[in-house]
């Protein structure tokens, strides 16, 4: 990462600085790792802006430690050019001063999620941010919203267990965010039932976009002929290795370092290691190339891309990618469904 680009974000007085950094440094970074340092970077600029502002308008200083927790590809270090916001929040509240402490630290909450918008990202869709009371606490509040979910494990409340599982602390007092991922992992290990839900879920609505006879699951109209990379790709893949990394007790986050890890651990052998390991790559490497195509192109990002557009060795590996993927999600659903019946 430039070092000077580093400087330009810390004596950056606004978001809208931060801003005009962001919209510069999407169309010139060119590695995906790089990218996601500079998103960490900004994205403590950020609570460090919010944090200034809280005490010259009379809120004073944090009332205790924090912790800003990234979710989604962004605790992944996956991000692509541009991606929106999926955050929560961490805190500690000394005894007799909770009302004081949550009043606090949801108007940072506030400052913060407002000020990732103006410096370009955009608000997430389904709510999942520190603004939302759900997606923030203190370590105490957090296990037991995770038990509340585990004691009552529908779709709805699987789906909001699996998001919790892809945490990384961003800025703050890291120790408190580590406690919380330990508690998610810890809780979710044994939920045999969540974990067969969501295998279930993947297998049946959310498969690698590849029939059982190789061909293509494409779109429609005027994406005839595409693949959605994401849907049909990245998020079963993903997915897949998520439900085997929390079922070994595994808290590191990335895709790539789990994979690593179910190998070492012998959950895996070294052939399925590898396969999903270069089905990541091929599908992280295409969502690159698409992504920077439309931004170049002055469009908005998507994730369809087109086999007939493509390199022939590319298409290759494209197949090879979603085979393999899809492979995985069946072994997955096979697997997690024997776990819960066994009981």
């Amino acid at each position: 990462m430039d070092r000077q680009l580093f400087d330009r974000i810390d004596e950056a007085g606004t978001p809208v600085d931060l801003r005009r950094l962001h919209a510069a440094a999407v169309r010139t970074i060119t590695d995906p790792r790089m990218l996601s340092t500079f998103h960490d970077r900004l994205f403590c600029r950020v609570v460090a802006l919010a944090e200034q502002a809280l005490e010259r308008d009379g809120w004073g200083p944090a009332p205790a430690r924090y912790c800003w927790l990234e979710l989604g590809s962004g605790a992944r270090r996956e991000q692509m050019i541009s991606t929106d916001q999926d955050n929560a929040l961490v805190y500690d509240s000394p005894e007799g001063a909770e009302h004081a402490v949550e009043g606090y630290f949801a108007e940072m909450a506030r400052r913060v999620v407002g000020g990732l918008d103006d410096a370009g990202y955009p608000l997430c869709r389904g709510y999942v941010m520190a603004v939302n009371p759900r997606w923030r606490g203190t370590p105490e509040q957090w296990a037991r919203r995770i038990q509340g979910y585990l004691d009552y494990p529908d779709w709805s409340n699987v789906r909001l267990l699996l998001i919790a599982a892809d945490q990384r602390p961003a800025c703050g007092d890291a120790g408190l965010g580590h406690r919380v991922r330990k508690g998610v992992v810890s809780a979710l290990r044994d939920a045999r039932y969540a974990l067969w839900s969501a295998a279930d879920h993947g297998w049946r609505v959310g498969r690698a976009a590849l029939t059982a006879l190789g061909r293509l699951r494409t779109g429609a109209e005027e994406r005839q002929g595409m693949v959605d990379i994401k849907t049909g790709l990245y998020a079963p893949l993903v997915g897949s290795v998520r439900l085997w990394a929390l079922r070994a007790g595994i808290e590191e986050p990335g895709t790539r370092e789990r994979i690593e890890v179910l190998e070492k651990s012998g959950l895996w052998s070294a052939e399925e290691a590898r396969a999903a390991a270069e089905a990541l790559r091929i599908c992280l490497a295409l969502r690159w190339k698409r992504h920077r195509d439309c931004l170049l192109a002055d469009r908005p990002p998507d994730d369809w891309v087109d086999p007939a557009e493509l390199p022939r060795d590319m298409v290759d590996q494209l197949f090879r990618a979603l085979s393999a993927t899809r492979a995985l999600q069946k072994r997955t659903y096979q697997y997690f469904q024997h776990l819960y019946r066994r009981g």
